[in-house]
């Protein structure tokens, strides 16, 4: 009984005691920092989404959803997350105070991240009348879908993330992240205020990602200037990639991975469209983006963690590298069960009070979504660890086996039975399998690394 009854002030003074480290508070500063964007940001999205479902209803709110996601999966896939070289590479080049080859990496991404957003909308633009019978949209939606990809084209974001990630400007990214949602949110707001066609809605998200990506390249930039690494920078472009060897491996590795992972994100909503119907769709969305506000957390820490991963890294220092990923999954972990709890036994009045009482069919997909992101906070170090280690190979086939053997035939033929619910037993069960490999293969590479302390013989 002594035993039980000390357990919880062990347990707080282990976690105070994790706190008490630099690193680990840092990151979790970091995160917070971007927490208050994002959950200005979050709120913002939610008072949009409600808006937007009470204005339009169930069938044209799931072709809206469709034509938002169709945009956003084609873009994901396009663009390079050329941040992770960023990250990567420049921490090295900080570390040795190389400008020409800090410079060069930020051509290099650069170049990327503009050859992404032109292939992008040009696919978004002319796959629209291809793509759009599947999905229920009419011809009247087709025409709406061309233009609305070229959205694409002002989504330049990769590097100037990159850049005020590596310069741990936490903060500027925090204040950023609003600016988007909140000029979307005042266009959603106009459109349902004046009973508006269905095009001003879409017009919304248009000029709200102009905003956006016009104040981030702004911001990105300024910041990399500032800190002297830019200075002489010139327009050559002559062997950019010379200074960094395997860049060229990581970078198409990264994509692949991020790629892979739209397929069970956004583009699940698509597949969810495409088998069920816009309905379901709308309905699967819900679920999603409030399991993804709640998940928002390991986005946010991976993207604090990963530079920390990377400085660890590049000094050989893996034992801390080691704690740092317990750490960070076991007080994440914490979390997500506390934001399960709350939605098992609030789901469902949330649902029917920001969308009402037709959406209430959310909130099954809404608990198993909501389990799917715990399974994602709880993983969430894995991830950028292997980045740090230059194993993005390794996430790679992890999300490629899962995807091909998990996850695609499970949702084809849970959802034509059960609708968006097994959608969401779907990406559950891919949370599952890929948490379950990624732990595997990050343990494997850090005993490669981890060198073992010999004890003498007296």
């Amino acid at each position: 009984m002594n035993w039980i009854a000390g357990q919880p002030r062990r347990i707080f003074e282990t976690v105070r005691h994790w706190f008490s480290d630099g690193v680990f508070r840092r990151i979790f500063r970091n995160a917070a920092l971007m927490l208050t964007g994002r959950a200005t940001n979050g709120l913002l999205g939610l008072a949009t989404l409600s808006l937007s479902a009470r204005g339009l209803g169930l069938e044209m709110f799931g072709i809206y959803v469709l034509l938002q996601t169709y945009v956003q999966v084609i873009m994901a896939l396009s663009t390079f997350q050329s941040w992770q070289a960023v990250i990567r590479y420049g921490a090295i080049c900080i570390e040795n105070k190389d400008a020409p080859a800090f410079q060069a990496l930020v051509k290099f991404t650069t170049l990327l991240d503009i050859a992404g957003v032109v292939t992008g909308a040009a696919i978004g633009y002319f796959a629209a009348p291809l793509v759009g019978p599947y999905l229920g949209w009419d011809d009247q939606v087709i025409s709406y879908a061309g233009p609305f990809s070229l959205s694409i084209l002002f989504t330049i974001l990769a590097t100037p993330t990159g850049l005020l990630r590596l310069y741990d400007r936490f903060d500027i990214l925090a204040a950023q992240a609003v600016a988007t949602p909140l000029v979307r949110l005042i266009g959603v707001a106009l459109a349902v205020f004046f009973h508006a066609e269905f095009w001003w809605y879409l017009a919304a998200w248009f000029v709200a990602n102009i905003a956006g990506g016009a104040v981030l390249v702004f911001v990105g930039w300024r910041e990399a200037t500032k800190h002297g690494l830019l200075k002489g920078m010139t327009m050559s472009f002559q062997g950019i990639t010379r200074f960094h060897t395997g860049i060229w491996k990581f970078s198409v590795f990264s994509n692949l991975h991020a790629s892979l992972q739209i397929v069970t994100g956004q583009m699940s909503t698509l597949l969810v469209g495409a088998v069920a119907g816009p309905s379901a769709a709308g309905l699967f969305k819900i679920g999603r983006d409030v399991a993804t506000a709640i998940s928002k957390p390991a986005e946010l820490l991976n993207q604090s963690i990963y530079p920390e991963f990377a400085r660890l890294g590049s000094r050989g220092d893996w034992q801390d590298f080691k704690a740092l990923i317990m750490r960070g999954g076991v007080v994440a972990g914490s979390g997500a069960l506390v934001m399960l709890v709350l939605s098992f036994f609030a789901g469902h009045q949330f649902i029917s009070f920001f969308f009402g009482p037709a959406f209430t069919q959310a909130y099954l997909p809404l608990i198993l979504l909501v389990a799917t992101a715990g399974m994602t906070l709880i993983g969430f170090p894995m991830d950028p660890a292997l980045y740090a280690m230059g194993r993005p190979s390794i996430p790679l086939r992890i999300d490629t086996v899962v995807i091909v053997a998990i996850y695609l035939p499970m949702l084809v033929i849970l959802t034509r039975i059960y609708g968006p619910a097994g959608a969401a037993v779907t990406s559950l069960a891919a949370a599952a399998s890929s948490v379950a490999a990624m732990t595997f293969f990050t343990t494997t590479e850090l005993r490669r690394r981890v060198v073992p302390v010999q004890v003498g013989v007296a």
